[in-house]
């Protein structure tokens, strides 16, 4: 006697291959205005011949990146990576999970040096799912190479420019060569 695989079984993994074979469908064209990603992100995302290319900004001279965790009961995770590149540009990414803002109330992203006089705002966390994903993309053309810090407070949507002391993240970039 041998064991037969049940029919119910099969038409099962009929189905699944089925439905994974469908979802390959024909790649979509990305645009490079930050608003989509997809195919292109991940070609320049991923370095070729030990050099990271940014197709607006040229060459990569210069990355950190660092964990950011919260602030004494505030719960938040994420990374916060900053680049230089060629033609002067800097840019600055942060991901994090954080709960959202309360009603009237946004988190901002601020960068230090070791200086507390060098301290700017990189903007507004953007919240598009509306639960604890948040994202911000920064450029300046100020060098970030010497602004380590990465500090996230709660602010008053008052208009006020200065940082709240409300701090809720915190983290740390650590430069890296790559």
């Amino acid at each position: 006697m041998y064991n037969s695989v049940p029919m119910k079984t099969i038409a099962l993994l009929l189905a699944i291959t089925f439905v994974l074979v469908s979802c390959e469908g024909e790649k979509e064209e990305v645009k490079l205005d930050n608003s989509v990603i997809g195919e292109e992100a991940y070609r320049y995302a991923m370095p070729k011949d030990g050099k990271f290319v940014h197709p607006k900004h040229g060459e990569e001279k210069w990355f950190a990146y660092g964990a950011i965790n919260g602030v004494g009961d505030t719960p938040a995770n994420g990374v916060a990576q900053a680049y230089n590149y060629e033609d002067g540009t800097s840019a600055l990414t942060v991901q994090l999970n954080i709960s959202q803002a309360p009603e009237g109330k946004f988190y901002e992203v601020w960068i230090a040096g070791e200086d507390p006089a060098d301290l700017a705002s990189a903007g507004h966390l953007t919240n598009y799912f509306g639960d604890a994903r948040h994202q911000l993309s920064f450029e300046t053309n100020d060098d970030l190479s010497s602004r380590l810090s990465v500090l996230v407070t709660l602010e008053s949507d008052d208009g006020e420019p200065a940082p709240s002391p409300l701090l809720v993240a915190q983290g740390t970039l650590r430069p890296t060569m790559r």
